[in-house]
């Protein structure tokens, strides 16, 4: 029955009611289960309802002629559906192959109560500017026998006359925050960060500067330094270097190599401690836990922002506790999200069943960083309405013979079946099997330094080392190669030194066969013994000098042999 909204009949809507049903009968069959113009209407048109009379049904049931979960058979629902996430057309229609989770919800609650309901629904949108989901809520109520819809209980709708059925939708209010993310990541370059590059630039100036100073000073007076440094520039950068690290190696003897040595070091000294204090702050600061956000109340004192979808029953409950907050609405249920991804919000306050829906899209949460943190704020059930009226209608016995089918529902598993497999019907990324569905802590690390903030500059060291290591090899082999090119180009004074063994050897000889009577017998054979290896080497020598070439094996071995005859011959002086 079309009826005024206050009871009063309108004169001519009979003839707008006529039209209608002429359009419906002669619109074609595929035009089933469509919103059903019948029941369409503007918003807030207080002008018409849609609601009917379920008096008689309810008299029946008075009489026990039916039982409550039967007491609505037979009769035709007349429904409001909210477009969202939950129930969307395709093409204008019901999609049938999932038309979504309150489709799903009221079909199962049809097959159960015998009633239909698809092919007398209406939808409807968002509020129109200026006005609330609440006032939203009430219209609808008013308008038709059943909103279909996530709608949260609260008291101030319960004061406005509106009937809840059994909740299918837990709108339970939580806060949504960015991951805490302490993750350590491996820096080489950790060590450099108390100080900005152009102090670091300035410090290589001044150790570089003090360095040429030093050996400037060594120049002008080689007396500057216990140690003779004026030849060498590199060493007086390198000691200079090396007192950055408060190690001091200059030994300066005049006043002033004395004066510029206090500089340094002075200056040293506030370089380095300011350096250690700074790279303290920097490394526990990078391991220091991010503060805890348990409550609203920590988000509100802290001065976050705070988005929510916009009036809302959770906007209501926020401002009405903390009118003070910053609060930022959001017209869309998804922007509440966004704003916190986007840093414009520190923390979203949602609904449970919202999260659940929007942590699982890829739109939203691409990068799964997104977290329930804190604890519940609000516990609430949400569900479908209608008014509350028990007499003049009879809307109410619609509720209880819900009620008592979704109860059931519940305690066979049918709700939470519906809900997993709306879930994993529109999931779009995985981001649940990555973490425990509890809200998170704060992060309780030791705060202690580890090798992600260290480990540059033992690399650094390390490599520093084997650098070193390499550049002493080297030099080693170059001063090797160095000295043995020397020995391979050394003029041999062959031809001098074979005639000094000979005439040796002729004395020696003589001596041995006593042509010396000065010398004591031991002393004479002493010498004899001496000749023996001396007469051996000059004939090598002999055969080397004539065949010897520029084989370095045989001016190696000539040379051998030349230090052995001229140790023999300074023994026998």
């Amino acid at each position: 029955m079309v009826r005024h909204r206050r009871g009063r009949r309108c004169p001519c809507f009979a003839v707008g009611v006529l039209l209608v049903l002429l359009v419906a009968r002669v619109a074609p069959v595929g035009a089933q289960e469509r919103p059903s113009a019948l029941y369409q209407t503007d918003q807030f048109n207080e002008t018409v309802s849609f609601r009917q009379s379920v008096c008689d049904l309810q008299q029946k049931y008075d009489r026990r002629e039916t039982t409550l979960e039967n007491a609505l058979e037979g009769l035709e629902l007349h429904t409001v559906h909210a477009i969202s996430q939950y129930f969307q057309l395709k093409d204008g229609a019901i999609n049938e192959e999932y038309p979504g989770l309150t489709a799903v919800i009221l079909d199962e609650l049809a097959s159960r109560a015998k009633f239909t309901w698809r092919n007398s629904f209406a939808t409807t949108g968002p509020p129109m500017a200026g006005k609330t989901w609440t006032q939203l809520l009430q219209w609808t109520t008013d308008t038709y026998d059943l909103s279909v819809d996530w709608w949260a209980q609260s008291i101030h709708r319960l004061g406005l006359g509106i009937s809840y059925t059994e909740g299918w939708y837990d709108a339970s209010i939580i806060m949504v925050a960015q991951k805490n993310t302490n993750e350590s990541k491996f820096d080489p370059w950790s060590w450099l960060d108390p100080f900005a590059t152009s102090v670091w630039v300035m410090i290589c100036v001044s150790i570089v500067f003090s360095g040429l100073v030093y050996w400037f000073l060594e120049r002008i007076d080689p007396k500057s330094d216990k140690r003779a440094l004026h030849n060498s520039p590199i060493e007086n950068i390198f000691l200079s270097g090396i007192v950055f690290t408060n190690h001091f190696e200059f030994h300066p003897r005049t006043d002033a190599a004395r004066l510029f040595t206090l500089s340094l070091a002075f200056w040293a000294l506030i370089t380095g401690a300011a350096y250690t204090a700074n790279l303290a702050s920097f490394l526990v600061a990078a391991n220091a836990p991010q503060l805890e956000i348990s409550s609203v109340n920590d988000a509100v004192q802290r001065q976050l922002n705070i988005c929510v979808f916009e009036s809302t029953q959770a906007d209501e409950a926020l401002t009405s506790e903390y009118p003070k907050a910053n609060i930022i609405r959001k017209k869309l249920e998804d922007e509440v999200y966004l704003g916190v991804v986007s840093g414009e919000c520190g923390v979203a306050v949602v609904t449970m069943s919202s999260w659940r829906y929007f942590e699982r899209d890829a739109k939203v949460n691409g990068g799964c960083h997104l977290d329930w943190v804190g604890r519940t704020y609000m516990f609430v059930s949400a569900g479908f309405t209608t008014t509350l009226d028990s007499g003049t209608l009879c809307t109410s016995l619609i509720r209880d013979v819900l009620n008592l089918h979704l109860m059931r529902m519940k305690e066979e598993g049918v709700l939470d079946n519906a809900w997993d497999n709306y879930l994993k019907r529109t999931e779009s990324i995985d981001c649940v099997s990555r973490k425990d569905d509890s809200p998170s802590v704060m992060d309780t690390s030791s705060g202690q330094l580890d090798l992600s903030d260290m480990g540059g500059i033992f690399l650094f060291h390390v490599v520093l080392s084997v650098a070193a290591l390499l550049a002493a090899l080297i030099g080693k082999g170059y001063r090797w190669k160095k000295k043995r090119d020397a020995k391979l180009k050394a003029p041999l004074p062959l031809e001098g030194m074979i005639e000094v063994i000979q005439r040796r050897e002729t004395q020696l000889t003589r001596v041995s066969t006593g042509n010396n009577d000065e010398w004591s017998e031991n002393e004479k054979f002493t010498k004899v013994k001496k000749t023996e290896p001396l007469a051996q080497m000059v004939k090598e020598i002999d055969q080397l000098t004539q065949d010897h070439g520029n084989q370095a094996a045989t001016m190696e071995e000539m040379n051998d042999n030349i230090a052995t005859i001229m140790n023999l011959l300074n023994e026998t002086q």
